[in-house]
């Protein structure tokens, strides 16, 4: 009868520890995807939850890679996103908030999901990764992608030769 009170203890326990390991995205499996599209370097951070997933990577070049179409406008950009469901801008006037603003006035489902994936993976953004992030955000000439499979919102910044993913709930 003893045994039989812990039973439920035991597979709530087992529950929590299955739960607890469900992770949004791991860094082997979010640096497997960005391959194609940037020159990695070094992880600076990384962290990931059910939720979401957010990392900052060293870069060993300053190309976008051929996994991710790279535009001039944002129509382009968004044609891309649409057709392809990844693409990238990179206007040197323009940060990447704005483009986003500028995404959500020309195709609002898409302007928005971009929106909301990014502030969905604030959650895995320690203050370090969030200050850069917003940093980057904001920044003009920074290049911004989007993966709308994956919910990624990538931030480039090609002077300090850095990426910021952030990575929200699944769309």
């Amino acid at each position: 009868m003893m045994a039989l009170r812990h039973i439920p203890a035991m597979a709530c326990g087992s529950a929590i520890i299955l739960v607890a390991g469900c992770k949004r995205d791991d860094e082997a499996q979010m640096r497997a995807r960005l391959a194609p599209m940037f020159a990695l370097g070094d992880t600076l951070a990384f962290d990931a939850n059910m939720r979401c997933a957010a990392g900052v990577f060293r870069l060993v070049d300053d190309r976008v890679g051929a996994g991710l179409p790279l535009e001039t406008t944002v129509p382009g950009w968004v044609r891309d996103v649409t057709i392809r469901g990844v693409g990238a801008i990179d206007v040197p006037d323009l940060s990447p908030d704005a483009a986003m603003v500028a995404a959500a006035n020309s195709n609002r489902p898409i302007g928005m999901a971009m929106r909301g994936r990014a502030l969905d993976a604030r959650d895995c953004m320690d203050d370090r990764v969030r200050t850069e992030f917003m940093r980057l955000l904001m920044s003009e000439g920074a290049v911004v992608g989007y993966d709308a499979q994956e919910g990624a919102v990538m931030l480039m910044d090609r002077r300090n030769a850095v990426l910021v993913v952030a990575i929200g709930a699944r769309p």
